[in-house]
């Protein structure tokens, strides 16, 4: 595993990139691509088919729906 994740943040993917950060009480669904050297934040939802690109920075208590 090439990425961050907190103990509490529930990652049902492996389409994860290197350096990336998941922190606290994220769900990470199946099928979504998470870059290279992202920093998701705490409470963040990522959904199912979700593109998400290198560099990216999510804020605390985000959702990001199918079809992002």
């Amino acid at each position: 595993m090439g990425y961050y994740k907190h103990e509490t943040a529930i990652v049902e993917n492996d389409s994860v990139g290197d350096g990336t950060k998941i922190w606290h009480f994220v769900h990470v669904r199946k099928g979504p691509t998470i870059g290279k050297g992202c920093n998701i934040g705490k409470g963040v939802y990522i959904d199912t088919d979700v593109k998400i690109g290198d560099m990216v920075k999510i804020q605390n208590f985000v959702s990001i729906y199918n079809g992002v």
